[in-house]
């Protein structure tokens, strides 16, 4: 291929050091919760998530320390229960081994002195002794001279425990009084077992006690309950804040207006990383909006201007003059073309997020440089240099790949005289973490197109990569605006950034950096 341009030569120069400029990310505005009117009445409060998480909590809770309750209660009437039966044992046994031996000569006496026995012992105010003699009871002593304990009416049911085998304990009811009792068999002198010695104890005062431990538990775990349930509902209330002021965000939000953010204090829980989570997405989703508007905005404004060129030609042009319609013709079909153009770029940047756009193949990098400069250097008469190759074969989509350095390319040429020098470089760079230290497998692979033109001022830097962007006079007035923005869109594409190294009035350096999965070395 033959050409005006200037002969190619390489040289070792590298490429000027990359100043990304950093732009700073807007800060989230909090509003106050003014959202519609709150739920009201019972019904709403019952189905709210604060009451049922309390609810649940208070069941739980209800549940726990009614077990507790009823397995301590049941411990502590079984041990008081063993604690009465086992003082009547050891009564009736200390009643047995008062009788004298003189009384044990035969069984009418040895029942008498097992009388004189239970009354010599005296039993408590609230205990009562009876001897059962052949099925009926002989005789009893009460430890209360006001009245008789153990009821004539109660003396078949303590006659029914006694039990020839062994000792047996029972319940007794006398007086609306409840009793404990233990009948133990006495073997008299006979060996006949035809003698029983019933003790019983006035229980109601114990069971009086249990029953007033259990109101005080009741009333304690009532207690535990209500204060459980306000603090409960308290906590309940500032964990689920967040989620009541994402319900009244969310009812402001609109399209219209995507600027209101939820109210989120400094926590680590759930609710509250969702609510910062919301608030992010509402920032992605008021960027997205104010740039389509900004979009929008823009290509109306650059269609507008062709098709009123179009128009004022139409209007303006004689049918009569074959020489007025054909330069006409020439400057609707040159207008035409614009559109055209435009038209296709904005397509271009609209499918650049669909998974189809690239296709990846494996792109040997020296080859790849040559291979674009070949197409390139014949643009315009410049001093075309490869800066740098490297030797690699990346993961990338060689056709996106030209189309971006071409664009860069074309964007020198056109501010840049024949006398200027235009680079193109390529290198690996490895990957560094934000403390500066090198990510292991994490290399970059940097490809930039560099001009000696009028470069670009330092607020302009980050502008004109976006849709439309242009720079101050001297550089980026010409054209759609849509070149660089498709630059960087491709370099988005392959998980890259695409950015500019410049001063005005030095030139400008244009890089794409794009990650390496693996970098494989040519042999």
């Amino acid at each position: 291929m033959t050409s005006s341009a200037s002969p190619i030569r390489e040289t070792g120069q590298p490429a000027p050091p990359v100043s990304t400029p950093q732009v700073p990310a807007r800060a989230p505005s909090l509003s106050p919760s003014n959202g519609d009117a709150d739920r009201s009445g019972w019904i709403s409060k019952i189905q709210s998530v604060r009451f049922r998480v309390v609810a649940a909590m208070l069941g739980m809770m209800l549940v726990g320390l009614v077990t507790a309750g009823m397995i301590t209660f049941a411990v502590q009437f079984q041990e008081s229960e063993a604690r009465v039966d086992q003082a009547l044992l050891e009564k009736a046994n200390a009643v047995v081994k008062l009788v004298p031996q003189e009384s044990r000569k035969d069984q009418e006496s040895f029942d008498k002195g097992l009388h004189k026995a239970a009354e010599d012992l005296e039993p408590r105010s609230n205990e009562v002794m009876a001897g059962i003699i052949d099925g009926k009871v002989d005789w009893t002593v009460d430890g209360s001279p006001e009245q008789d304990l153990l009821d004539k009416a109660m003396y078949p049911v303590a006659i029914a425990l006694s039990n020839a085998s062994g000792t047996a304990f029972g319940d007794l009811t006398a007086n609306g009084r409840p009793f404990r009792t233990v009948v133990m068999p006495v073997k008299g002198p006979s060996e006949r077992i035809g003698t029983y010695l019933l003790i019983g104890r006035d229980i109601s005062e114990t069971q009086e006690h249990l029953v007033a431990s259990i109101n005080t538990y009741a009333l304690v775990a009532a207690g535990t309950l209500v204060a459980a349930a306000l603090l409960g509902s308290v906590v309940a209330g500032r964990l689920l804040n967040p989620l009541r002021r994402l319900r009244e965000a969310t009812q402001v939000v609109s399209h219209e207006d995507l600027t209101q953010r939820v109210e989120v204090r400094n926590g680590t829980d759930d609710v509250t990383l969702l609510a910062k989570t919301f608030n992010t997405m509402l920032e992605r989703l008021d960027e997205g909006a104010q740039e389509q508007q900004r979009f929008l905005d823009d290509a109306g404004h650059e269609l507008r201007t062709p098709l009123t060129i179009l128009r004022g030609h139409l209007e303006l042009v004689s049918v009569e003059d074959p020489e007025d319609v054909t330069a006409t013709r020439d400057m609707l079909l040159e207008e035409v073309d614009r559109m055209q153009r435009l038209v296709d770029d904005l397509l271009l940047l609209a499918n650049a997020g669909h998974p189809d756009f690239l296709r990846r193949e494996s792109v040997p990098m020296t080859d790849f440089l040559h291979q674009v400069m070949e197409k390139v250097h014949v643009l315009a008469d410049r001093n075309w240099v490869i800066d740098e190759t490297s030797d690699c074969v990346a993961d990338a989509d060689p056709q996106r790949l030209t189309q971006a350095l071409a664009q860069l390319v074309a964007n020198a040429v056109r501010y840049t005289g024949p006398d200027a020098t235009i680079a193109l470089g390529a290198r690996v760079e490895p990957s560094t973490a934000p403390d500066g230290s090198v990510l292991p497998d994490s290399d970059t692979l940097l490809l930039w197109v560099r001009d000696t033109g009028p470069g670009i001022a330092l607020e302009d830097q980050q502008r004109i990569f976006e849709r439309f962007g242009r720079a101050r006079p001297g550089r980026g007035q010409e054209g759609s605006g849509l070149g660089l923005a498709i630059v960087s869109a491709i370099a988005e594409a392959h998980g890259g950034t695409a950015s500019v190294d410049s001063d005005y009035g030095r030139g400008a350096t244009f890089m794409i950096r794009i990650p390496l999965q693996s970098v494989v070395a040519r042999l």
